[in-house]
């Protein structure tokens, strides 16, 4: 199997990993349990971080490698927002007996869901630009030749 080939195989299963990623934080806004593990919060955590800060980091000489990072980064960011929002009890201050008998508590969580469900289309919104820089990747080395793919791995690992 060529280089070029494992490499193309390895995008494929960062964007499958990452389309994986984006379903399961969806679920979690919906109030489905999420094994913290299916929705790693740092970039460098998920399947795709992994390969991106790994492996994939030999074609950091491609545009559209570095076209990757700073969306990928906001989008965890956006995550850690929504997480925050949905299950960060201490930014709520407690309603007390009569916030309680009024339904304030539901009020705010409520307020809290909606606005975590409204970052989460700023979040899908960045996963697109993601999978097209992703795309765009794949196309940038499909067109590269056998020797400037070996020239990228040998000089990443020099």
């Amino acid at each position: 199997m060529s280089q070029k080939t494992v490499i193309v195989q390895e995008l494929r299963a960062a964007r499958q990993g990452h389309i994986r990623w984006v379903r399961y934080a969806s679920a979690l806004i919906s109030g489905m349990e999420v094994l913290k593990d299916h929705v790693p919060v740092v970039g460098t955590d998920c399947r795709f971080g992994r390969w991106y800060y790994g492996a994939g980091a030999a074609l950091s000489g491609l545009e559209s490698y570095r076209n990757i990072e700073q969306p990928h980064l906001d989008l965890h960011d956006m995550y850690m927002e929504i997480f925050k929002l949905l299950f960060d009890d201490d930014n709520q201050a407690s309603p007390g007996f009569f916030g309680r008998l009024l339904g304030r508590s539901s009020t705010q969580k409520n307020a809290r869901t909606e606005k975590a469900r409204a970052r989460f289309a700023d979040l899908e919104a960045v996963s697109q630009v993601i999978l097209k820089h992703l795309e765009q990747l794949e196309s940038d080395v499909l067109a590269l030749s056998d020797a400037e793919i070996e020239r990228l791995f040998y000089t990443a690992e020099a």
